[in-house]
């Protein structure tokens, strides 16, 4: 007798799909990262996890009144509303005296939303969207609404005909602003990471603006090491980013770094020896030969990545990847600079032709000024390497005649 087994496949068993509820009153860092939030209050747990400062938006049907304040036009019903409210916020995290009215600090922070243009953080793109949030952080930050309300009344007073009128508002906060800053940088961590970013920016376009063309007050005339603090101090972003690159998932600015750090990964970690890809003159200049490395020559690495910045769209476009350089220079670089050594003038005065394309009101005067003195200092001889930077600033000017 033989039996047959046959095998069937058993039938498959529906299991209702769990119930899943959105989190929509989640808290910022998790919207902000675009997960899931278990909105425990006063901290989700993924916050406390990765010790983020977790944050709610306020539980209002409508936006909150800085909200208001920021996306109304200056004349609308809606900013008139919300200006008291705003003022008195700034008062109280300010310690102002609330007797002093509305201006000129809320002035500054609505130019610093609407009418930070010409441009002046970079390209237009995402700069309003951005200068919204360093808002929005300001409120929790005092050192950093300081910094806002500076930069905004700074750029404010140079579009202005008279700008002495904001020179006192200008000096009080910039003062307030560095001294606060430099508190808080000596504890980071990730409740402060995206402030202390968004401030140090903001100083550092302040030490490289120069308010008069002046190229008699240039570093090259001196021998004080702080008549090169407008240069040097831009490589404080640089470590702020290395400090707080722990607690990148969580903040406003990675997008930003990363993506600069993608288009321009093969300037910048480029450490090949010799002569390639540096620009033949620049590389005779520099004493540089098939042999030579960076640790070799304080020029190796700053001539080949000013070569590739070179390649690159003029303008604002660039403006990113220009300032990358200043961030890649090392003390015994700026040494060879308060030497007054020729190939490093003359690389200095080449970036510094780069930049003034870019049409940041903060960058002109100063590149100007700088571009003249190293002219003045070299002397005849050098007429050649001076003719780059030069031609930048007539090309630009020229461009920038009506015809």
């Amino acid at each position: 007798m033989q039996s047959v087994l046959q095998l069937r496949p058993s039938p498959r068993t529906y299991h209702p799909r769990r119930p899943h509820r959105k989190s929509r009153a989640g808290c910022l860092v998790c919207k902000q990262r675009r997960v899931k939030c278990d909105e425990e209050k006063p901290s989700c747990h993924r916050c406390q996890k990765l010790g983020f400062d977790c944050s709610y938006e306020p539980e209002t049907k409508g936006k909150d009144s800085v909200s208001v304040f920021l996306a109304s036009p200056p004349d609308s019903k809606a900013y008139c509303m919300s200006v008291d409210t705003v003022t008195k916020k700034i008062n109280e995290i300010l310690q102002l005296d609330s007797k002093s009215g509305p201006l000129p600090v809320v002035q500054a922070l609505q130019h610093f939303h609407h009418g930070l243009t010409n441009p002046a953080l970079g390209p237009t793109g995402a700069q309003s969207a951005m200068q919204a949030k360093i808002i929005q952080l300001g409120f929790n930050s005092p050192f950093l609404l300081h910094t806002i309300i500076a930069a905004s009344t700074s750029h404010i007073r140079h579009l202005a005909s008279d700008g002495r009128v904001y020179t006192f508002t200008e000096t009080y906060h910039w003062q307030q602003a560095i001294t606060q800053y430099s508190r808080e940088v000596t504890t980071i961590s990730p409740k402060n990471t995206d402030s202390l970013i968004s401030a140090c920016v903001l100083l550092t376009i302040r030490s490289f603006s120069l308010d008069e063309y002046d190229p008699l007050s240039s570093f090259v005339f001196s021998d004080d090491i702080a008549s090169l603090s407008w240069l040097t101090l831009q490589g404080g972003l640089r470590h702020l980013i290395m400090a707080t690159a722990q607690w990148k998932a969580g903040s406003m600015w990675w997008e930003v770094f990363v993506k600069s750090h993608d288009e321009t990964m093969d300037l910048f970690e480029d450490d090949r020896p010799g002569r390639v890809a540096i620009h033949l003159g620049l590389a005779d200049l520099c004493g540089i030969d098939d042999m030579t490395t960076a640790k070799t020559n304080p020029y190796h690495a700053p001539a080949r990545i000013l070569t590739g910045l070179l390649s690159l769209e003029r303008g604002v476009r660039s403006f990113a990847s220009y300032t990358g350089w200043m961030g890649r220079l090392l003390p015994e670089f700026f040494a060879r600079l308060m030497q007054k050594d020729p190939p490093a003038l003359v690389l200095l005065s080449w970036w510094l032709g780069l930049m003034y394309g870019t049409d940041m009101y903060w960058v002109e005067t100063r590149a100007r000024s700088e571009i003249t003195a190293i002219t003045w200092y070299l002397g005849e001889g050098w007429d050649e390497f001076m003719k780059f930077p030069t031609e930048c600033i007539e090309d630009y000017e020229n461009a920038c005649i009506p015809s």
